[in-house]
């Protein structure tokens, strides 16, 4: 499967804070706590406006949360921190976030 740019980038959130020797001991409500982080790098990379266009902060809004989802999952399940699922976890959650904005 092709993944795009911003899955990729998105992975990439998720692996560093995965890989941190801290991070089997976050609570949930910890990992809710890297939003604005994780919202501000995608919103660098994807260069979108949200303080400008609603629909851009929506779009990046929905990304931020699934990274969120995502690392919710890696924590409580150690198998799912793969690259292809992540990967495809992260992708579908893109492409679901474009097309809830049509």
């Amino acid at each position: 499967m092709k993944f795009s740019p911003l899955a990729v980038h998105c992975a990439s959130l998720c692996f560093d804070v995965i890989q941190s020797n801290s991070f089997k001991e976050l609570s949930h409500c910890e990992i809710e706590q890297f939003y604005e982080d994780i919202y501000g790098l995608i919103q660098q990379r994807t260069a979108l406006w949200p303080e400008h266009h609603q629909r851009e902060h929506e779009f990046i809004d929905s990304v931020t949360c699934g990274v969120l989802k995502a690392l919710h999952i890696c924590r409580d399940k150690p198998q799912a921190r793969d690259a292809e699922w992540l990967l495809s976890a992260l992708e579908s959650r893109i492409d679901f976030s474009i097309k809830q904005l049509h």
